[in-house]
C-alpha cells in the first residue's frame, strides 16, 4: 500500500521552497509520495494548489492522490488535512514542529500519511539517515544538499520562466549586481546593505563600467532610496503593500495574490541570474535566491555571515587579551 508525506505550505516563497525540499529529500530515502499542499490561501484566495500554478516538480503530486483514511501522523491533522497550518495553530495553539509535523530523522512511521510542517528546512534532522546509497549527502553542507535538491526536481512553471528570461533580456547588462532587502515584516539593515554595496560596485564598475544593480525589494521606499544612491538601479514592475506590510498573506490590500506570487518568483529567479548577489540570509528569500545561482563563477554577500565573522573575530580577540 502507497504512503504519503504531505508538505504544507506556510509564510513566503522562500520558506515554503525549503520545506519543499525536505520532503523531496525525505520522501527519496522513505519511499514515500511526496504531495504539496499550498490551499493556505497566502497567495490565492480560490482555494487552489497554487505550488502547481508555480512549478514545475516531477516528483511532487497534489492532494487529490490522497487516500480517505484516519492512519495519519501527527493526529492533530486527522480529518483536518484540508486545513491550512495557520488556521490549525490559531485554532489549536499547538506548536508547529512538535504538534503538527512529523520528525524527519525518523523513517518508522507506520502511519498512511504523514504530515511535515516547516518554516525552514529540516536537512539538519536528516543527517542520520544519510547511509547507504545516500552517504553522498554526509558530506555535503546543507546549502550544498539544498542547492542539489532544488536544482534537480524543481523549476519554473514555462510562463513564469519567460518573464524572467524577457526581463533579463531587456534590462540586464553584461555585469549583474543583484541585490535583496527585506523591509516589511523583517528589516535588514540597510546601512550595511549600503556600504556593501558601494563596496562591490567600487571593485567591479572599471573592468564592467556598463554594470548594473538590480534591486528586489519588498518596500517601495527602500527602492525609491536606493535608486537616488546608486546609478543603474532597475527592478521589476509590482505590487507593494500601500501601509508597508509584507507583500505575501495580504489578502486585505493585494487584489491578485497569485500575481504576487508570480512577481516574487520573478524577482527570485533574477536574482539567481546575477553575477554578484548581496543579501541576508536571516531572510528566506534572499538565501534561496543565493542557492538557485547557476553562473559557478557568480560572486555572493552574505551580510549576516560577514557579522557573525567579525563577532567571531571579536571574541577571539578579546579571549587572548583576557589570558
Amino acid at each position: 500500500m502507497a504512503k504519503y508525506i504531505v508538505v504544507k505550505g506556510t509564510s513566503g516563497i522562500g520558506n515554503r521552497v525549503f520545506a519543499v525540499a525536505t520532503g523531496i529529500l525525505y520522501a527519496q530515502i522513505s519511499g514515500r509520495q511526496l504531495v504539496v499542499d499550498w490551499r493556505d490561501g497566502s497567495y490565492s484566495n480560490t482555494g487552489n494548489n497554487l505550488f502547481f500554478r508555480y512549478f514545475d516538480c516531477p516528483v511532487a503530486q497534489s492532494v487529490e492522490v490522497l487516500p480517505v483514511t484516519d492512519s495519519i501522523y501527527p493526529t492533530p491533522w486527522q480529518n483536518q488535512l484540508h486545513r491550512s497550518l495557520g488556521s490549525l495553530l490559531n485554532e489549536t495553539g499547538l506548536n508547529c514542529d512538535q504538534d503538527l509535523s512529523c520528525d524527519v530523522s525518523r523513517l518508522d512511521y507506520p502511519e498512511t500519511i504523514i504530515v511535515l510542517s516547516a518554516y525552514t528546512h529540516k536537512i539538519h534532522r536528516m543527517r542520520s539517515l544519510f547511509t547507504g546509497e545516500y552517504s553522498r549527502f554526509a558530506k555535503l553542507t546543507n546549502p550544498e544538499i539544498l542547492k542539489l535538491i532544488l536544482q534537480s526536481n524543481l523549476t519554473l512553471k514555462e510562463d513564469i520562466r519567460l518573464k524572467v528570461e524577457q526581463f533579463k533580456q531587456e534590462y540586464f547588462s553584461d555585469y549583474m549586481i543583484g541585490v535583496h532587502i527585506r523591509y516589511s515584516d523583517m528589516k535588514v539593515p540597510l546601512s550595511e546593505i549600503e556600504a556593501s554595496l558601494q563596496s562591490i560596485v567600487r571593485s567591479v564598475k572599471f573592468k564592467h563600467p556598463n554594470y548594473k544593480i538590480f534591486l528586489a525589494t519588498d518596500s517601495q521606499e527602500v527602492l525609491s532610496l536606493f535608486g537616488e544612491k546608486f546609478i543603474n538601479v532597475i527592478s521589476t514592475n509590482k505590487w507593494f503593500s500601500p501601509s508597508g506590510k509584507r507583500l505575501h498573506q495580504n489578502p486585505q490590500e493585494c487584489e491578485d495574490l497569485i500575481q504576487n506570487g508570480i512577481e516574487a518568483l520573478v524577482d527570485l529567479y533574477l536574482l539567481a541570474e546575477c553575477d554578484h548577489l548581496l543579501f541576508s540570509s536571516r531572510s528566506s528569500f534572499g538565501l534561496l535566491s543565493s542557492l538557485l545561482m547557476t553562473n559557478k563563477q557568480a560572486l555572493r554577500s552574505d551580510i549576516d555571515q560577514k557579522k557573525s565573522l567579525i563577532k567571531r573575530v571579536k571574541l577571539k580577540l578579546e579571549n587572548t587579551w583576557n589570558s
